[in-house]
């Protein structure tokens, strides 16, 4: 499924949302917009993904070792015997990049020498954005988050914000929802 479409059903469920607190059904209200949160944040990885996968199938010889290995969440591992032996070579072992380190990485690489503002008003919103996602894909016994519907849209329109930014920064173009 593309980002497009996991915007889409962020934006249906964030409907579902509003229209559930609305009427008074708490219950389906906070279900719907924990569904918008958490599919809000799949349109950012799937979009960041499939930008990294389409730079991860250019030519070897553009990246270095260790750029191929985060373009194609590898492990870079050094050899230290055999015919490699005092080169770092990449390996079948599958290394997990966080999501802010791959923007990073696309927007310093291929953004023309700009970088990501760590203090801007955007950054700001995304980790605030994350530490809600975070707070409901890893729930505590003492806590119980409850998305509320202003969090929901702060959540999807920063979604929509990375995304254009990172579009805007990498390709120069203005991402389509």
């Amino acid at each position: 499924m593309s980002y497009q479409q996991y915007v889409r059903d962020s934006e249906a469920l964030y409907d579902q949302c509003c229209d559930a607190f609305k009427s008074g059904n708490e219950a389906n209200g906070r279900r719907c917009a924990t569904a918008s949160v958490l599919f809000s944040f799949i349109a950012i990885e799937s979009f960041i993904n499939n930008m990294m996968d389409d730079f991860a199938s250019l030519p070897k010889d553009i990246f270095t070792i260790h750029e191929r290995g985060l373009l194609g969440e590898s492990y870079v591992q050094f050899e230290s015997s055999g015919e490699k032996a005092g080169q770092f070579v990449l390996t079948n072992r599958r290394e997990y990049k966080r999501l802010e380190d791959k923007i990073l990485f696309l927007i310093a690489k291929f953004g023309g020498g700009v970088t990501v503002d760590k203090g801007s008003s955007l950054w700001q919103k995304f980790e605030r954005a994350k530490q809600l996602r975070d707070s409901l894909t890893h729930p505590r016994k003492e806590e119980t988050p409850t998305p509320t519907m202003k969090d929901t849209e702060e959540v999807l329109e920063t979604a929509k914000e990375i995304i254009q930014m990172v579009s805007a920064k990498v390709w120069g173009i203005k991402a389509t929802f």
